[in-house]
């Protein structure tokens, strides 16, 4: 979310964020193991995979912030 919110805003496109695909539930899964190692290792590629984008969008010049705020 963060990488199109920063996307949209660089091109002058107002945008509000609204999350629909909550991959966890808050807090409450901070410290719970994965079921699987398949699934852990689907999360963590996930989140690299946003972490990266982020830094590329900003450091390519696509979007101001590395993190945009909602």
């Amino acid at each position: 979310m963060p990488r199109a919110i920063g996307y949209f805003r660089a091109v002058g496109f107002p945008v509000e964020a609204h999350p629909v695909d909550w991959r966890t539930r808050g807090d409450d899964d901070a410290l719970r193991p994965f079921y699987t190692l398949g699934d852990g290792l689907r999360r963590t590629d996930t989140a690299v995979r946003e972490w990266a984008g982020l830094a590329v969008g900003r450091f390519t010049g696509r979007t101001s912030e590395l993190f945009p705020a909602p």
